[in-house]
């Protein structure tokens, strides 16, 4: 398992000999590692919770947080007051700790408490069940959003989702990837018109895509910010489909959430795509809200 490979090189021995201590069939469904101050190691594996014996004293967890972040906090200051860590190969280790605020904005954050090593895996095929929905007759790429929960799985299909149509279907796809988890590398060999885009937030990554690329789609992961709204209705406007994902429980987390919510009253989207645990497809809408496809069996 080549990831497995990539993240030993991110952890402190200690941490990385508990993976390595996993079994094949535990490691091809671990999800999360989850470590906490003075409390056991918690494994996610296929959607079940396990404990370790291992528990991090507050020395250990700095180690861990040193590992994590190349021995170089300072460079990751600005993403750990977002709550987060990118790690090679597209996974990412999620922080809690004090947050340390001005003018309302997080400027930082310390005593980390709380690490969430996700694990994140290419799976070819992912987004096979819902790719009739990405391309209209004519070839127009719709514009379609990825609903669901934290976890189910939408990074990973809308990354083999830009994969398909970069490679399978000749579309420049032009990728903004804000925390570099969609493609800290690309696959060899794949990936042909595929242009990627990191470190900005995902308005101004947007604005620049549209700008120098000229691409037939953007890419982008977790959408819902009120900043987010003006670049991708610019992106609407300019006829370029749009493939994103959102944290929101269906129809329902759409309009409850006042940045979705104005994407959806400006008919930004035209196709909704609810996905459950490992990206089962629980429904697909339109882009009036109306059920197209229930779920799958």
């Amino acid at each position: 398992m080549p990831w497995r490979e990539t993240l030993y090189s991110c952890l402190t021995p200690q941490a990385a000999k508990l993976l390595r201590d996993l079994s094949e069939e535990d490691a091809a469904g671990l999800e999360e590692m989850r470590f906490r101050t003075g409390r056991p190691v918690e494994f996610v594996i296929a959607g079940r919770s396990r404990d370790g014996a291992l528990a991090l004293d507050q020395q250990e967890m700095g180690e861990l947080l040193g590992a994590l972040s190349g021995y170089s906090l300072y460079a990751f200051e600005k993403q750990m007051a977002m709550g987060f860590i990118p790690l090679a190969g597209g996974h990412r280790a999620g922080v809690c700790g004090k947050v340390v605020e001005e003018s309302g904005q997080a400027v930082r954050m310390s005593a980390i408490t709380s690490i969430c090593l996700r694990v994140a895996r290419a799976v070819p095929g992912a987004s096979a069940p819902i790719r009739p929905h990405f391309i209209e007759q004519g070839g127009r790429v719709r514009r379609v959003l990825l609903l669901g929960a934290p976890g189910c799985g939408k990074t990973t299909v809308l990354r083999d989702a830009a994969l398909y149509l970069s490679d399978a279907c000749g579309v420049h796809v032009a990728v903004a990837d804000e925390r570099g988890e969609l493609f800290a590398r690309l696959p060899e060999g794949k990936g042909h018109k595929l242009d990627v885009l990191s470190g900005a937030s995902k308005a101004l990554a947007t604005q620049i895509l549209l700008r120098s690329m000229s691409p037939d789609a953007i890419v982008t992961d977790e959408i819902g910010h009120e900043e987010d709204v003006g670049a991708l209705l610019e992106a609407a406007r300019c006829g370029v489909g749009l493939l994103a994902s959102a944290h929101a429980e269906g129809m329902r987390g759409v309009t409850a959430r006042p940045a979705l919510s104005k994407l959806f009253e400006a008919r930004a989207f035209d196709r909704y795509i609810h996905l459950g645990r490992r990206a089962h497809v629980l429904g697909i809408y339109d882009e009036a809200g109306r059920l197209c496809r229930k779920e799958e069996t």
